[in-house]
């Protein structure tokens, strides 16, 4: 069985690297990786993290001006490398310009397409943007469907996705923070001095803040939040700086000359789990580390209005808080107020780290059809025009339009 995992950014990687991991254990899968250049710098170290082959790289996809743009160079790209070879199954996973642009791909060459991390929802086409319109793009060009949760399957089957089509296997997150913690828990060194760096005598919030949406006054209320947090004096605020020139800029402006802030580029996958293991709180409004908190017990403020992870609400392991600077200090505050680290161990909403091979498995024993046939369309219309008598009088037009037609008048 030949199969293109196709991704493009950070979190992709991530969550795609187990799933890679599972299927090159599998003897009978014939593996190729297409990888859109969607994030470069973000991506440092996973490849090789993960042990992951490129088989096909993207070319300056991020010189395109607009994401429309990039969008249509990467489908082009993609479109050329399923031409390329004969694929039964495109992988992609959540819902990013490259999920979007390569199932769409899929869906026009007749590759059926498995979308890892389905069914996420908010209900608004604008929050967030553009990740809500490219998940429901690739699930309109999905054959299977691999949920992380019941609330996500659930939100497939309101749509109409078929119930034989939709698995819920939970969130490969978790396999890859299982894979990296493994490395990071005893004597780990970080990679970044600056990780290493920090003092261990405070008490540490971790805060990540990218959202296209959030720029402007909303990202400078949180930041001034931390500002604020971070002359509180007992704590150590610690924030990975978005590539984002916008942010960036933001970022520096509010919180350049504070103490106990401490501003770090962006950090590779093993440094960024380390400083997971070290958290008081986390203050961000990422969606992937929404799922990668309960791993460690880690209680969230989500500086969003809304998230299609309600799961991490229901398990009492986050709270939307928005831009609101009362309700950020006031959070973070009562999350450091003990003498220890409040967390919460449980089960897990989002899995207990073996998605992947769920997933593996899942594409092995899949027996869905191709809705587009098996490529022998044009040897049955042949044989039934040849064999057709029906007479070659055309019947006459009626007057009264098609049933599901329209017509001006």
């Amino acid at each position: 069985m030949r199969i293109l995992v196709a991704f493009g950014t950070r979190p992709e990687i991530i969550k795609l690297g187990p799933v890679c991991q599972a299927l090159q254990r599998r003897k009978d899968i014939d593996l190729s990786v297409f990888w859109s250049g969607q994030h470069i710098e973000l991506a440092a170290g996973l490849l090789q993290l993960f042990e992951i082959d490129v088989t096909r790289n993207g070319s300056d996809v991020m010189r395109e001006p607009g994401l429309a743009s990039k969008f249509g160079r990467m489908t082009q790209e993609i479109d050329e490398e399923l031409r390329s070879r004969r694929y039964e199954w495109l992988v992609v996973q959540g819902d990013t310009a490259t999920a979007a642009a390569a199932a769409t791909a899929g869906f026009l060459n007749h590759v059926k397409v498995a979308h890892v991390e389905a069914g996420l929802r908010t209900g608004r086409m604008y929050s967030p943007w553009p990740e809500e319109f490219n998940r429901r793009v690739v699930t309109l060009s999905s054959a299977l469907h691999f949920a992380p949760t019941a609330n996500a399957r659930d939100n497939l089957l309101k749509e109409g996705v078929p119930a034989a089509q939709v698995l819920t296997v939970g969130n490969t997150v978790v396999d890859a923070l299982i894979h990296v913690r493994k490395k990071v828990s005893h004597g780990y060194r970080p990679i970044d001095p600056a990780v290493a760096a920090l003092p261990s005598d405070k008490k540490l919030v971790l805060a990540t803040l990218h959202r296209r949406e959030n720029i402007g006054a909303p990202i400078r209320r949180v930041l001034m939040a931390l500002r604020e947090l971070g002359q509180d004096g007992d704590k150590l605020i610690v924030l990975p700086v978005h590539l984002n020139p916008d942010v960036r800029a933001e970022v520096l402006r509010i919180l350049g000359d504070v103490t106990n802030v401490r501003l770090l580029e962006p950090l590779q996958y093993p440094d960024f789990v380390h400083l997971l293991s070290r958290a008081w709180a986390v203050v961000s409004d990422s969606g992937g580390v929404q799922e990668e908190a309960p791993t460690f017990g880690l209680q969230v403020l989500i500086t969003r209005d809304t998230t299609e992870r309600p799961e991490v609400i229901d398990a009492g392991l986050g709270r939307l808080v928005g831009s609101d600077f009362d309700a950020i200090v006031e959070g973070v505050r009562r999350l450091t107020a003990s003498d220890s680290p409040q967390l919460r161990f449980g089960n897990n909403p989002f899995g207990q780290g073996d998605a992947s091979e769920q997933i593996a498995d899942a594409l092995i024993a899949s027996r869905i059809a191709n809705p587009f046939g098996r490529g022998d369309a044009s040897e049955q219309i042949a044989d039934a025009l040849i064999a057709s008598r029906v007479a070659s009088k055309p019947a006459l037009a009626t007057s009264s339009p098609a049933p599901n037609c329209y017509r001006l008048t």
